[in-house]
C-alpha cells in the first residue's frame, strides 16, 4: 500500500487562547498485488488471479477535519477517505472479487489537568466510525514534563494497547516512540507493532521547546 498527499491547515484566533483550524488532504492512494506471492489451499489457483501478475489500484484519497484547541482542552472531527471508492483486484476479470474504501469518522476530545507548574496530565477519547462496523473507541493518557518530555499510554477498545514516550530535543525537533500490542484475534498474525515520529516544526517564534498551547 502507497499513499501520497498533501496536506494545508488554516488557524483562526476566536478568543484570547482559543483557536480554530480546518485542515484538508488530497493526494492518491495505490494497493499493489503480486499475485505470484499467494498461496491456495490443496495446490488450487483462484482464476481472479490467476496468470495476473502485478495487480495495480490507483484511488483519489481525500481527508478533512475542524479542531478547536486552547491551552487546556481539545476538540476535534474528522473524516478519512471522504470518497468512497471500489477496488477490484481481480482487474475485473471476477465480477465478485470487489471491495471497496470506506468513510471514516473520527472524534476526538481531550482536556489537560496540572499537577504542578511543570508536571500536567492530558486524558483523551477518540471515536471512530467505519460502516459498517460497530463504533469504536480509544481511551488515552499522558504525562508532560514542561516542555522537554511527556510519556503516555492507549487503550483500544476490544484490541490493544499501547505505551509511548517522547522528548522536544528543541523548539523545533521532537522524536518520539510509540509499542502497540494486539490484543484481538488479530495477534495470532500481529505481535506488535512499532512506530519512530520525528517532528521538524517551522516557524516556531516562541521561546518555549514547543507550540504555546499545544496538546497533541
Amino acid at each position: 500500500t502507497f499513499i501520497a498527499t498533501a496536506t494545508y491547515a488554516y488557524h483562526m484566533g476566536i478568543g484570547p487562547h482559543t483557536t480554530l483550524s480546518a485542515g484538508l488532504s488530497a493526494g492518491i492512494s495505490n494497493l499493489r498485488l503480486n499475485t505470484s506471492k499467494l498461496q491456495f489451499a490443496n495446490g488450487t489457483m483462484d482464476p481472479a488471479v490467476s496468470g495476473s501478475g502485478y495487480l495495480n489500484n490507483i484511488r483519489p484519497d481525500i481527508s478533512a477535519g475542524l479542531w478547536l484547541y486552547d491551552r487546556d482542552f481539545f476538540i476535534g472531527l474528522a473524516a478519512q477517505q471522504i470518497v468512497p471508492q471500489k477496488v477490484t483486484y481481480s482487474n475485473n476479470h471476477v465480477g465478485l472479487e470487489t471491495g471497496k474504501l470506506v468513510p471514516h469518522l473520527f472524534l476526538s476530545a481531550g482536556y489537560r489537568l496540572f499537577f504542578t507548574d511543570d508536571l500536567t496530565f492530558l486524558p483523551s477519547l477518540v471515536v471512530r466510525y467505519v460502516s459498517p462496523m460497530p463504533i469504536g473507541f480509544d481511551v488515552n493518557a499522558k504525562v508532560q514534563f514542561q516542555d522537554y518530555a511527556w510519556v503516555g499510554a492507549s487503550y483500544r477498545y476490544k484490541d490493544g494497547f499501547a505505551g509511548m514516550l517522547g522528548v522536544n530535543l528543541s523548539n523545533s525537533i521532537n522524536i518520539g516512540y510509540s509499542y502497540d500490542v494486539t490484543t484481538s484475534r488479530l495477534n495470532t498474525v500481529s505481535k506488535g507493532t512499532h512506530e519512530i515520529l520525528i517532528g521538524f516544526i517551522l516557524g516556531n517564534k516562541y521561546g518555549d521547546w514547543c507550540p504555546r498551547y499545544n496538546l497533541f
